[in-house]
């Protein structure tokens, strides 16, 4: 009878223990795509690397109105963004995004940030990113973009250089300074 007792325990912790596990990794499953960058940091499929040839991009309207034309075929570095209104990692991370673009002194129109989301959250991107760059409310032709280039997590930061060549691409505004260097030395070079 012990011995029956005791395999029928040793059965009842070892479902409990694949319980548990099954629970985690269903947990995991959920919370990293909200973390923007899961256990393993880039994983494959989830939207533009650095190499790839940006789509063409049609002329965007910002949130003041104005017309603005990605500098897609110019040769200097200009930097494309993916924000969500909902975004709490967005949110957390433009610290470090506002610090890499005054590191950086890019000229306004080289600096284009779509935020996707309800209307009513873009004043907050707005008034953090308006003086240094453009803020493009989400729309028809920028959800087009985002699903030419696999966008399906925010934020995304995109390092573009010549021809639309993407140099870098990442979720982490810390990460950006990969790209920073291309910046860099591109403003040198044309001083």
């Amino acid at each position: 009878m012990v011995t029956i007792l005791s395999v029928f325990a040793l059965l009842l912790a070892s479902a409990a223990c694949g319980l548990s596990l099954a629970v985690a990794l269903r947990v995991k499953k959920i919370l990293d795509p909200l973390t923007q960058e899961g256990a393993l940091g880039r994983r494959t499929g989830d939207g533009p690397e650095a190499g790839d040839v940006l789509p063409s991009i049609p002329p965007l309207i910002d949130v003041n109105g104005e017309t603005v034309t990605p500098p897609v075929a110019e040769s200097e570095p200009w930097v494309l963004t993916f924000q969500a209104v909902g975004c709490s990692g967005c949110k957390e991370q433009l610290p470090g995004y506002k610090k890499f673009l005054n590191d950086m002194k890019l000229e306004k129109g080289r600096v284009i940030s779509i935020v996707a989301g309800n209307p009513e959250g873009i004043p907050f991107y707005s008034d953090a990113l308006g003086e240094m760059g453009h803020v493009i409310p989400d729309g028809e032709s920028t959800s087009e973009l985002m699903n030419d280039l696999g966008v399906s997590v925010f934020p995304t930061y995109l390092v573009v250089g010549e021809g639309g060549r993407i140099i870098t691409a990442t979720r982490s505004s810390a990460r950006l300074s990969a790209g920073a260097a291309h910046v860099r030395a591109s403003s040198l070079a044309s001083r």
